[in-house]
């Protein structure tokens, strides 16, 4: 079941409600940023029954700058280019003018002959969200990088464009989540005794400050049997091409009863299957801690972790993860390789502990059980950018995700 809700701002979609209400119209809104200036940073403001003009912004009032804003999910999302240190904006929700020849920003639309939704920012595609039968599991691929450069493998999608020895791993499908112990089944490898994780309900919106794609899937054992719920969702947010912001919330029910997520390395909440060109000799793996390199990287807790490489006539690139403090167990370990894996995972402690850096670090045994009825809530940011760890200023982005400005409406 497939549904679209399109709430565009400084576009020309209409609105599927009526966009007559203006009690957003002409809030005041104050930015409060902290010891360090901010760049492309999403913020947000939750706000409830609001009914906003067919487009609108929040606009600087001491610059006149406009920031692109999204109605998303009950919060006024909007997202600010760029402010100083200690800066404290006063700034206002207007309407702005529209046209009804322009899209979104982030513009999510789905193929009419196929389960996949097409994402497009400033009207470049920036990934594709992939939920069909065929697969057992979804994912998002391409991951693409400025100049439409890919970042993430194409195996097993495709198979030519994989050099031999890269064509590996092939449940590892460029940007994923999974887990490979839920009540003794592994949704993580693909073998045929392999649980599936089906794709019940997928709904989508597109916006200027950001765009969403939400779904609901049932984790199911090889009969058929649910295990769990999962809802997902991707926020893809209106930035460079040099520097793509994508959120991801993933939340675990135990809507069919009790569900134990036991101990193993083979899992990640979030995952990605990076390009073999930035592989192997040419990956640089980074943490919060500054440590390089999967030796001192693979299963040690950190904040965030990096994924990099200087790609044949392209430069560099990479991925970022960053963990939410908010999370179970943060900050999560990674199973993280040199080959291309980086994944999130907060379970594995019996294999991670093996390290002697992780000695007295961590506990000795990861399980996890989510009581019957219960849940089990994960935030990650995508930070998918040019350039190294240090170039792209990973530590800078993840702090402005840990501690964002200070935003709220002036009553």
């Amino acid at each position: 079941m497939i549904r679209c809700l399109y709430i565009v701002l400084l576009g020309g979609i209409l609105l599927t409600a009526p966009a007559v209400a203006t009690d957003l119209m002409n809030r005041k809104v104050s930015i409060q940023t902290g010891d360090a200036a901010c760049q492309n940073v999403p913020l947000e403001i939750p706000v409830e029954d609001a009914e906003v003009p067919e487009a609108f912004a929040v606009k600087n009032s001491e610059t006149g700058t406009l920031y692109p804003a999204t109605l998303c999910g009950g919060k006024l999302v909007f997202v600010v280019d760029a402010l100083g240190a200690n800066a404290q904006v006063l700034a206002e929700v207007l309407p702005v003018e529209k046209t009804d020849s322009t899209v979104p920003r982030v513009h999510i639309a789905k193929h009419s002959d196929e389960d996949v939704l097409d994402v497009q920012v400033d009207g470049v595609l920036f990934t594709r969200f992939h939920y069909g039968v065929q697969w057992k599991k979804p994912f998002l691929w391409p991951i693409k990088t400025e100049g439409g450069v890919g970042v993430t493998r194409d195996f097993p999608m495709e198979v030519e464009s994989t050099p031999k020895i890269a064509r590996d791993h092939p449940h590892q499908k460029s940007l994923w989540s999974a887990y490979g112990d839920v009540n003794g089944t592994d949704f993580w490898a693909e073998g045929v005794d392999a649980g599936n994780q089906r794709v019940k309900d997928v709904t989508f919106g597109s916006g200027d400050a950001c765009g969403w794609i939400r779904s609901l899937s049932h984790w199911e054992n090889k009969e058929g049997v649910p295990l769990l719920e999962e809802t997902r969702e991707y926020r893809i947010y209106a930035t460079p091409e040099n520097g793509r912001l994508l959120d991801v919330r993933v939340v675990l029910k135990a809507a069919q009863g009790e569900v134990l997520l036991k101990d193993t390395k083979e899992g990640g909440i979030v995952a990605v299957r990076m390009n073999p060109a930035i592989c192997h000799a040419k990956a640089v793996i980074t943490n919060a801690h500054g440590d390089k390199g999967e030796k001192t990287a693979w299963g040690k807790p950190s904040a965030w972790c990096d994924f990099s490489g200087e790609m044949p006539e392209a430069g560099w690139r990479g991925i970022a993860i960053f963990d939410h403090a908010a999370n179970l167990r943060h900050p999560t370990c990674w199973h993280v390789r040199n080959y291309g894996l980086m994944a999130a995972n907060p379970f594995g402690y019996s294999f991670f502990i093996e390290e002697a850096y992780n000695k007295g670090l961590i506990p000795e045994n990861g399980d996890y059980t989510i009581a019957a009825g219960g849940e089990l809530v994960f935030n990650y940011r995508v930070f998918v950018h040019s350039g190294t760890a240090e170039e792209a200023a990973v530590a800078a982005r993840y702090r402005e995700y840990a501690e964002p400005p200070k935003v709220g409406f002036v009553e």
